[in-house]
């Protein structure tokens, strides 16, 4: 056997225990929540998984149905799915999976009733269309029953919130200041919540079912097909010799799997697993390597093209194509991973680490042979932009990506692999799902009550009407509602009353939404909830607390980007062609000013805290668009590379 050979061996054989190692470790996170079920309820779920998956798909071809048949269809398949997996105790017991069985089948037997009286839910008129008790009991099991999957999947923050507002809706009399107002009578509010299209069954379940799934299936797909491992090997053979490759890999590797993947925590997992131990190995400590690896992970959920469907929630709040979200977060995504990654090199620098020489897992005429991996991305992409529709976008990526599966391995697409695909979307669905049906809950009882007004005029009159104490507000606002949740629901439950505050005064409807939905997904690194860092640290073997401070250090800029966008709208894609080039360059520019002021260190050499401090502020001159704040920006930047080149300039000759 030659050399290449064993070579070649050896390495499928070192990939071959690393995804062995990362699916062992999967296994063990998931059944923290997830039981162990009996065969024959392994089919059940199997069942209805892939039948949940190709509901979805039919209904996206041919057209979606009316919302007494959808959305209701679409809880059903979650709420079974649920019941039977998830655990309602950490010990579970034969007892405890018997109750969740029969849940299962009370949840099935709800939609039963549902469609049976399709006519009289969907021809609703307040009090002409005959309300029978059995509807009061169905709404209140439906409510119960998503409060509880709530606790089993995502804990007891969300229920604790949608908890609150029903209560404040029911008993608004006895909140206190802007809370107070009249008391809502227990049968109007079921009456509402179960036979109106903005209850319950609202716009938040209409999103999720109809497009927050497809894009779920999407990346069910690209994983089971191994067509997202091409990302991974992609990004980890570009930055393998680079200084500080491991954790630049983890920058690239975790920002395209988190805008698929939507989850901020599972993106920690799915790539965490292979890029931590990498930077442990290569120097860097665990609270480093488990911090950036949280950060990284949270921002996939801002970057195009996906940006983790939660996007689709933006669009529907804002009334605007998911395209034009899409768009306008381009260069805000792009700015948080530079910082990303100038911080790394930041630090690899001071730390002295030096580049290292290690074997590519490929080599450059795999990644051209195999370019048509992309292809599915590419076709997203080029739909989206055509004016193509979302869905249909979607769908024809998701063949694609099977017709790329076929050409890579022609026995990928056996009945089991496809079997699996679609378990595998139904599955991942419920744990996005579910949180989201609770977000209904609270967004109903919002609108019932008039709340959101009310914490709108609050934030208006706490804030003076001043714009940056506005936005300061509704930033800690955001971060508090969304610590402990993912991004969707976070974004959702801000979403109905926060940024309209910022919108009157006078910020546009879209930098107001996506000015919110940054802070609900950073919500995922600040503490003292800090889930993806938390993650990060279970890998990494650090203090979790600890993790969760440093990624706040690590994601400052991230931090700071809403607020420039609020007043820089060309970093949203909005102005002229030539004034958004410039503004994205400087921005740049800006963004390794400003990382250089907080790690102390530029140009290889240590900065002192008076010249930091200079650089800190100097930054926002460039990050902030015009042509006199660039000057003043870029004078302590410029001014200090040229000390540092005449003084290495001077060393070399004194030498």
């Amino acid at each position: 056997m030659g050399l290449d050979a064993l070579k070649r061996k050896w390495l499928a054989h070192t990939r071959e225990k690393a995804e062995g190692e990362r699916d062992s470790d999967d296994s063990q996170r998931k059944n923290k929540k997830l039981r162990e079920l009996p065969r024959g309820l392994k089919w059940i779920v199997t069942f209805f998984a892939c039948a949940m998956t190709l509901y979805h798909i039919y209904t996206a071809v041919a057209g979606v149905p009316n919302w007494v048949i959808h959305r209701p269809t679409h809880v059903m398949f979650v709420m079974v799915i649920a019941f039977i997996t998830f655990k309602s105790t950490k010990k579970d017991s034969r007892i405890a999976l018997a109750i969740d069985c029969v849940l299962a089948l009370v949840s099935l037997l709800i939609w039963i009733y549902i469609e049976v009286h399709f006519e009289r839910i969907s021809t609703f008129i307040n009090y002409v269309t005959p309300i029978y008790p059995l509807d009061m009991v169905v709404i209140v099991i439906l409510i119960l029953f998503t409060l509880e999957l709530t606790r089993r999947t995502t804990g007891w923050v969300l229920v604790g919130i949608a908890a609150f507002f029903m209560l404040q809706t029911l008993f608004a009399k006895v909140f206190p200041s802007f809370l107070n107002g009249p008391n809502m009578r227990l049968s109007s509010y079921l009456t509402n919540m179960f036979f109106t299209a903005d209850g319950y069954f609202g716009s938040i379940i209409s999103t999720s079912a109809s497009y927050v799934f497809l894009f779920i299936v999407f990346g069910a797909f690209l994983s089971v097909t191994k067509v997202g491992d091409y990302f991974i090997d992609l990004a980890s053979d570009v930055t393998r010799n680079m200084r500080g490759g491991s954790a630049k890999s983890s920058i690239l590797a975790s920002g395209l799997f988190g805008s698929i993947s939507g989850s901020q925590v599972a993106n920690v997992y799915a790539t965490g697993i292979f890029t931590i131990p990498l930077m442990k190995k290569s120097g860097f400590s665990p609270l480093f390597a488990g911090a950036l690896e949280a950060v990284a992970s949270s921002g996939g959920a801002i970057l195009p093209p996906v940006m983790g469907a939660t996007a689709f929630l933006v669009a529907d709040f804002v009334g605007v194509p998911y395209l034009t979200v899409a768009v306008a977060a381009v260069i805000p995504a792009l700015l948080y991973y530079f910082s990303l990654w100038f911080y790394v090199d930041c630090e690899t620098r001071k730390m002295g680490l030096k580049k290292t020489v290690v074997a590519a897992k490929h080599d450059r005429r795999y990644y051209l042979k195999h370019l048509y991996m992309i292809l599915p991305m590419i076709v997203l992409v080029i739909m989206l932009l055509e004016g193509f529709s979302t869905t249909l976008a979607v769908i024809v990526a998701i063949a694609s990506t099977l017709v790329v599966s076929a050409i890579s391995n022609p026995r990928s697409l056996t009945p089991k692999n496809l079997i699996q695909m679609l378990e595998q979307s139904g599955r991942t669905a419920v744990s996005i799902a579910v949180p989201l049906a609770c977000a209904s809950i609270v967004v109903a009882s919002i609108h019932l009550s008039g709340t959101g007004l009310k914490m709108t005029t609050m934030i208006m009159r706490a804030s003076g009407n001043s714009l940056p104490l506005a936005m300061l507000l509704t930033m800690l606002v955001t971060i508090f509602l969304g610590m402990g949740l993912p991004t969707p629901a976070a974004y959702t439950i801000v979403a109905i009353f926060a940024p309209t505050a910022l919108i009157q005064l006078g910020v546009p409807m879209l930098a107001a939404h996506l000015f919110c939905f940054y802070y609900a997904c950073l919500a995922a690194i600040t503490p003292p909830v800090a889930l993806a860092a938390y993650a990060g640290a279970a890998i990494s073997g650090a203090n979790p607390n600890k993790t969760g401070l440093y990624a706040v250090k690590l994601g400052i800029v991230a931090f700071v980007i809403p607020w420039i966008f609020i007043y820089s709208p060309q970093l949203l894609m909005e102005g002229a062609a030539l004034e958004i080039v410039m503004s994205f360059v400087t921005a740049t520019v800006g963004v390794y000013e400003l990382v250089s002021g907080m790690q102390g260190y530029c140009f290889d050499r240590n900065l002192g805290w008076p010249l930091r401090v200079v650089f800190v502020i100097a930054s926002f001159g460039l990050i902030i668009p015009g042509t006199i704040t660039d000057i003043i920006g870029v004078i302590p930047l410029a001014g200090y590379y040229v000390y540092h080149f005449l003084k290495r300039r001077q060393e070399k000759h004194s030498a």
